[in-house]
């Protein structure tokens, strides 16, 4: 079930539901916003609870790493950012206990903004819900981090992010996107294929130079395979096939005339 603003409010850091945690750890790479560097570790807030703007919510949530996080305190991104550039210019005048290189400092407003854009993309964070709000949240930080790595290994078989895709229809309590959801078509019969290691790793190949998922790849090579078959027929042709589809669809555009072989589709 979505999640409102006000559910999410009022929580500590620590009871963010799962799929807050996911969103924003895999967000900017998994690196953390401040040095840019060290691996995302915990949910940051930029806006720190204890100034009038913090607020305990989502889209006040960054990926950081546990040193920036003690390092920031209770400063807002823009007061860090300002006391580490003062720092590096009177690094005697006690503005700051720590500071990240200079080159570091002065790109740090522009990262977070770019991560808040992509925290606050509606698409993404519908995606992250959807796959994840039904999901019990951990109660220890580690299997959290163990819930983004899956995540993370899962997201290395779209060759976009999912969210990106066509949805099937608007849907507000669960998924409905092509390229992870397709499934959920109407007239889909979900189908297995058993293939050799060689095989697949050609078809892996195959799918990643063509910019597609592998499973509508293949079920985009067995409708062309189809399309060849009825083209073989004795008045073969007559019946139109659905070869022309977008890139949100997840398949590929057949080509006019005979078509290849499977086996030499495979092997391209």
């Amino acid at each position: 079930m979505a999640a409102t603003e006000g559910e999410v409010l009022s929580k500590d850091r620590g009871s963010q539901p799962l799929w807050v945690w996911i969103m924003v750890l895999m967000a900017h790479g998994r690196r953390c916003v401040y040095c840019d560097e060290r691996p995302s570790q915990t949910l940051e807030h930029e806006a720190p609870l204890a100034g009038r703007a913090g607020r305990d919510i989502w889209w006040n949530l960054v990926p950081a790493c546990d040193r920036c996080n003690g390092w920031k305190q209770k400063k807002s991104a823009v007061e860090w950012a300002r006391d580490m550039k003062l720092h590096h210019a009177y690094p005697k005048a006690g503005f700051t206990r720590h500071a990240l290189p200079l080159r570091v400092v002065e790109q740090i407003n522009d990262r977070v903004a770019q991560v808040q854009r992509e925290i606050r993309d509606p698409a993404r964070r519908q995606w992250f819900e959807h796959h994840y709000g039904r999901k019990r949240t951990p109660r220890l930080r580690r299997e959290k981090h163990e819930e983004v790595q899956q995540c993370a290994e899962g997201m290395e078989h779209y060759p976009y992010p999912p969210w990106e895709s066509r949805e099937i229809k608007p849907a507000t309590s669960h998924c409905m996107r092509v390229l992870c959801c397709g499934y959920q078509q109407e007239d889909a019969h979900p189908e297995f294929i058993t293939l050799t290691e060689a095989k697949r790793e050609d078809l892996r190949r195959m799918a990643y130079e063509k910019g597609w998922y592998l499973g509508d790849l293949i079920g985009n090579l067995l409708d062309r395979a189809v399309e060849e078959w009825r083209r073989s027929r004795p008045g073969g042709g007559a019946e139109e096939t659905s070869g022309d589809v977008n890139r949100d669809a997840g398949t590929l555009s057949s080509t006019n005339g005979a078509l290849a072989p499977l086996s030499d589709q495979l092997n391209a």
